[in-house]
C-alpha cells in the first residue's frame, strides 16, 4: 500500500488502526492444499472504512501474486479470505479514531461512559480516492 499512489496517504489512518481494525478469519478445512479463511467484520467498522480496507486489500493481492515466470513456494497454502456476511460484535474498537471510522448505528448502541471512553475525534476523515474498490457481494444490501 506505500507504493500505491493513491492509498498512500491512507498509511497513516491504516498504522493509527492497528489489528483491532482488521478482519478476522473464521479457519475451514486446512487438509485441502487451498485454505479458506472467510472474513468476520469487527461489528464498530463504518462502511466507508470498510470500503478503504477492501481498497488496500486488493492492492496487497495484487502484489503477492506469484510473478510471471516464477513458482509458488514448494509447501505454501493458497490462502483465500472470501468476503461473508458475518459480523464480531464483540470486537474491540480503537480509540480516538475520527467519528466516520466508526458505524453511526454501533456507537449509537454504545453506554455514554463506553462513548467517553472511546475518546473518538470530533472531525470527518477524508476517505476519498481514484481507486474504485471492489465491494463484496456479501456485503452489499
Amino acid at each position: 500500500m506505500a507504493d500505491h499512489p493513491t492509498l498512500r496517504r491512507h498509511l497513516p489512518l491504516i498504522k493509527d488502526l492497528g489489528t483491532q481494525a482488521m478482519s478476522s478469519d473464521e479457519s475451514e478445512d486446512e487438509v485441502r492444499r487451498t485454505i479458506s479463511y472467510p472474513r468476520v467484520y469487527p461489528a464498530w467498522r463504518s462502511e466507508q472504512l470498510a470500503t478503504l480496507l477492501w481498497q488496500a486489500d486488493d492492492v496487497a493481492a495484487a502484489n503477492a501474486t506469484v510473478s510471471i515466470g516464477k513458482r509458488k513456494k514448494a509447501g505454501t497454502q493458497l490462502r483465500l479470505r472470501p468476503h461473508s456476511g458475518k459480523v464480531n460484535t464483540k470486537a474491540a474498537a480503537p480509540p480516538r479514531l475520527p467519528r466516520n471510522c466508526y458505524k453511526t448505528s454501533w456507537l449509537a448502541s454504545l453506554l455514554p461512559r463506553q462513548v467517553k471512553a472511546l475518546r473518538v475525534q470530533d472531525k470527518d476523515y477524508d476517505f476519498s480516492s481514484n481507486v474504485s474498490p471492489t465491494v463484496p457481494e456479501a456485503m452489499q444490501s
